[in-house]
C-alpha cells in the first residue's frame, strides 16, 4: 500500500489508519453475514480476519497490473491512466481537483473552462491516451489556465460546465465544511462533538452514550450507545 501511496518522491503512509478501519470494517461485514446465515441454517460461523488479507484484498488492482508488467507508479493525487486528473492551483493559491474521464468531457472543458475550443483537435490530445502520452504538456496547459483564474470563477466555469471538480480541503475547511453532520459525546472532560456515524437510518437518529470515567463502569444504556 505504502509502496503507491505519495508522489514520485517517495513512498507514503496513508494519512489515517486505513488498514486498522478496513480490517474492523471487513470484519463487521463478516459477523453480519455470519449473522444472516445463521438465521437461515441455524448454524454459527468461525470467522478470521488478518490486516494481510485485507490489504491484499483492497490491492487487487495494483497487484494485477504490476503481474502484467504495468507496476504503479507513484504519481499523488494525479491518476495512472487519466488525463487530465489532478489537482490544479487557482490565481488565489486554492488547490482544485478535476477528474476528466471521457472525450465528452475534455471538449466541454476545453471550451467551457480552458477557452481553447480546438484543443482537442491537436493528435497530443486527440484521445485519453495521447494525453497520457503528453501528461506533462497537457497537465501544463489546464495548470496555466487555472493560475489565471481565482478560485470562484473557476468553480461557477466547472460547475456550469458539468465538469467533476473538488477541492482539497484541509482539516480547517473540514471543521467548517457544510455537509460535516457531527453528534455530541458527554467524556469525564465535558462534551465533544464528533463526526457523526456516516450511515443515516430514517426515523432513527443516532447517538453515543457518555464515555465513562477511568473506574466508572459504563451503564446498560452507555454499553448500547
Amino acid at each position: 500500500l505504502a509502496s503507491i501511496t505519495g508522489g514520485p518522491e517517495g513512498p507514503s503512509r496513508v494519512g489515517m489508519s486505513i488498514v486498522d478501519v478496513a480490517t474492523g470494517a471487513t470484519a463487521h461485514a463478516a459477523i453480519l453475514e455470519a449473522l444472516i446465515k445463521r438465521g437461515r441454517t441455524g448454524e454459527g460461523a468461525d470467522i478470521r480476519i488478518s490486516m494481510f488479507d485485507v490489504m491484499a484484498d483492497w490491492l487487487t488492482v495494483p497487484l494485477l497490473n504490476a503481474e502484467a508488467g504495468n507496476a504503479p507508479k507513484r504519481i499523488g493525487l494525479a491518476h495512472p491512466s487519466i488525463a487530465p486528473y489532478g489537482v490544479f492551483t487557482s490565481k488565489d493559491g486554492k488547490d482544485i481537483l478535476i477528474s476528466i474521464q471521457s472525450e465528452r468531457e475534455w471538449k466541454t472543458l476545453c471550451a467551457k473552462v480552458l477557452e481553447q475550443p480546438a484543443l482537442p483537435d491537436d493528435p497530443r490530445f486527440a484521445n485519453m491516451v495521447e494525453r497520457v502520452r503528453n501528461r506533462a504538456l497537457t497537465d501544463k496547459i489546464v495548470a496555466d489556465r487555472f493560475a489565471a483564474l481565482s478560485r470562484d470563477e473557476l468553480l461557477t466555469k466547472l460547475a456550469a460546465a458539468d465538469i467533476a471538480f473538488a477541492e482539497v480541503n484541509s482539516m480547517a475547511d473540514l471543521a467548517t465544511h457544510p455537509h460535516l453532520r457531527r453528534i455530541e459525546v458527554d467524556t469525564p472532560n465535558g462534551v465533544v462533538s464528533y463526526p457523526a456515524p456516516a450511515a443515516i437510518v430514517v426515523g432513527d437518529d443516532r447517538r453515543y452514550g457518555a464515555v465513562p470515567a477511568i473506574g466508572e463502569a459504563a451503564s446498560p444504556h452507555q454499553q448500547k450507545g
